[in-house]
């Protein structure tokens, strides 16, 4: 007996449990584009109940119809968003009447062409694909010489730690729900300035200095160690880290403001790090150990990165996103200046030097 009211309860409680889902939560449209979505109700027992579609920026997406009614029991209804002028909205919903929306919004991301937004995803892989291929051939070179003389290890260890840094803000920002609204807290018609092809990036490009570090580690390096000035840098560092951690334990630093602090510190040790390299082939007067591959690679992956986010911005008329994300604007840029000084200090000024080994 006691379980057959069990049964009964369960099921009264089934039927009253009311779910309203929306069939996507982010759309992807061009001006004067018209897209539908599916709203789909069970278990209703709220009848002629109104649900209203409150567009964040009404000038960039319109969605009809704005009022809907919606019947008791079980019903799917078919609404549509239309792209108005480029850049990014939330779609909210409200209602009077005692209904769960938490889970029914819409994030609209309106661009001016399509086939730009395609271009852009193909200039984005190619910088990735330049900048991953980058670190292979100086650990082929490390292999085929079992040796990294010449090789100066300031510029690992510091870009190691600029590396994790920087993937702190990239990884927050595009798998973090609650970052993200902190983000579009500060710019609301922005676009996440963190593409998949940047997670990538971060990803390969730590496990591939990873290698490079244990190659340094385990091959012939003479007298090569991290100097004290690297050293220093790095104390500098940590005690930035722990710093934070306490300003942030104690709600006196926002989050968001830390994640772009370490994007920071990894725009800062891009200029350190190529620094000792650029100093080393001077003063050998000689660019052997240091593979020009990787000078062809990166110099290629900084002009794409770039070129990807003036196209995402004229596109998507958002050109505060290179403000979101500045560390990679201005990591392209140091990156095509300091590759630059190194073709010319191999192919100009030190093309017939001989090799002069520094102990």
């Amino acid at each position: 007996m006691r379980l057959f009211v069990l049964a009964i309860a369960f099921a009264i409680i089934q039927e009253r449990c009311c779910n309203i889902q929306i069939s996507t939560h982010e759309v992807f449209l061009s001006i004067n584009e018209r897209q539908t979505f599916t709203l789909n109700v069970t278990n209703l027992n709220v009848t002629d109940a109104i649900i209203e579609f409150l567009p964040e920026h009404e000038d960039i997406v319109n969605v009809e119809p704005s009022l809907l009614k919606i019947e008791a029991g079980n019903n799917s209804y078919e609404l549509f968003v239309d792209g108005l002028s480029p850049g990014h909205s939330e779609v909210t919903t409200g209602s009077e009447d005692d209904i769960d929306l938490r889970q029914v919004f819409l994030i609209a991301n309106v661009c001016k062409s399509k086939a730009l937004d395609v271009i852009s995803k193909i200039v984005g892989w190619t910088f990735i694909i330049s900048w991953g291929a980058s670190f292979y051939p100086q650990i082929y070179k490390n292999y085929k010489r079992q040796c990294v003389i010449g090789l100066h290890f300031d510029y690992w260890a510091l870009d190691i730690v600029g590396y994790i840094a920087f993937g702190a803000f990239i990884h927050s920002l595009y798998f973090a729900p609650s970052i993200q609204k902190l983000y579009f807290n500060r710019y609301p018609r922005g676009l996440i300035p963190v593409k998949t092809n940047d997670v990538v990036y971060n990803l390969h490009g730590t496990f591939a200095i990873i290698v490079t570090i244990i190659q340094c580690i385990i091959y012939e390096k003479g007298e090569q160690t991290i100097s004290k000035t690297a050293r220093i840098i790095l104390g500098f560092i940590t005690v930035f880290f722990i710093i934070s951690f306490i300003l942030l334990g104690v709600h006196v630093l926002p989050l968001l403001d830390f994640l772009y602090y370490c994007s920071y510190i990894k725009l800062v040790i891009t200029v350190l790090k190529y620094i000792p390299q650029a100093y080393m082939n001077y003063k050998r007067k000689s660019t052997d150990g240091w593979s020009i591959g990787v000078v062809f690679l990166d110099l290629n992956g900084g002009i794409f990165s770039i070129l990807q986010m003036v196209l995402d911005s004229h596109n998507y008329n958002d050109w505060r996103s290179i403000f979101g994300n500045p560390t990679k604007f201005i990591l392209g840029i140091i990156t095509i200046l300091f590759h630059c000084l190194f073709m010319i200090q191999h192919y100009v000024l030190y093309r017939n030097s001989d090799y002069i080994l520094i102990r």
